[in-house]
């Protein structure tokens, strides 16, 4: 007989003890939510992650006043272009980059599939691509 450990939500904890086959399948699904997690979230580590476990990254460049001209003269024509989409198309572009959501969580909120989600910022890119004359 294994003993598995369990946290309730609300903090409290039971232990139960089961056979062993039991406790291996246990094992298994533990192991599995991990994979799960770690894939889901592997290439999604935000700088705000970093901040908040205390790293901060310092800018060490130092821009010319045109490059910073020339980088607010993009940021405006980006701005520009995104506010040309549709609502729908906007709406993606919050979700994705402003929200930070995955094309799999906006899909699922959507009701549609994360290839549909992948099409339609293709579709949006290529606008903007267009847009922005590049």
């Amino acid at each position: 007989m294994q003993t598995i450990k369990y946290t309730f939500a609300d903090g409290t904890t039971n232990e139960v003890e089961v056979r062993e086959d039991i406790y291996l399948i246990h094992l298994e699904l533990l192991q599995q939510e991990k994979r799960n997690h770690w894939k889901e979230t592997r290439r999604h580590t935000s700088l705000y992650y970093f901040t908040d476990m205390g790293i901060d990254f310092e800018d060490k460049r130092s821009e010319s006043p045109l490059d910073l001209y020339i980088r607010k003269e993009n940021i405006a024509s980006i701005r520009k272009a995104i506010l040309q989409l549709p609502d729908k198309r906007r709406e993606l572009i919050r979700k994705a980059y402003f929200e930070e959501m995955t094309f799999r969580a906006i899909a699922k909120e959507k009701r549609l599939s994360k290839s549909a989600i992948s099409q339609r910022m293709k579709t949006i890119y290529k606008h903007l691509r267009k847009h922005l004359g590049a």
